[in-house]
């Protein structure tokens, strides 16, 4: 009955294959950041490393910073700055920012008119996007978001994988209302 013992060995073998294989997988959340969740149940996030940043270098940076805010009756306009430091020209960056109330919902996600563009390292841009139908007081949170399809350095609009274009930008942190990304 050696076919008996053959068919066993592939039974046992199908039911090996068959049982799902449990292991951690990482994953984008929406803000590029990457996550590694856990065969059980847990999360983190991963740390940023210069391969994550697609090449650019530590210490060489974007840098946006939130300059100012102005209360438009039902309506908030926002200053940002973003400064080149980057070895490369920034030639398109459109970031989106994320608008929350205090329930931690978000309002809205908007972005400038204009975007960051020929921007050579060294060279300073200043943008402004308003906010409508919620007032200042109202907003608790800006977040940056978006901006995958710019052109710096070897990334493009046809560039894979989300946050590649913003792990080059470092948001600098405001008292005005908290910015990050």
């Amino acid at each position: 009955m050696p076919w008996l013992s053959t068919r066993a060995v592939l039974l046992a073998a199908a039911l090996a294959l068959a049982c799902p294989a449990r292991a951690d997988f990482e994953v984008s959340a929406p803000d590029g950041r990457r996550i590694v969740l856990k065969d059980n149940g847990t999360w983190q996030y991963l740390e940023a490393t210069n391969m994550d940043r697609a090449g650019a270098v530590p210490g060489e940076e974007a840098v946006l910073t939130l300059e100012r805010k102005t209360d438009r009756g039902i309506g908030c306009r926002f200053a940002v700055r973003l400064v080149n430091n980057l070895p490369y020209e920034i030639s398109s960056l459109v970031p989106y920012y994320a608008v929350y109330r205090a329930n931690g919902v978000i309002y809205d996600t908007v972005a400038s008119p204009a975007s960051f563009t020929g921007m050579k390292p060294g060279d300073i841009q200043n943008r402004e996007f308003e906010v409508r139908g919620i007032t200042c007081a109202e907003i608790v949170r800006l977040q940056v978001v978006g901006g995958d399809k710019c052109i710096m350095g070897e990334l493009n609009k046809f560039t894979d994988g989300q946050g590649k274009c913003l792990a080059r930008v470092r948001v600098v942190p405001s008292d005005l209302v908290p910015f990050e990304k």
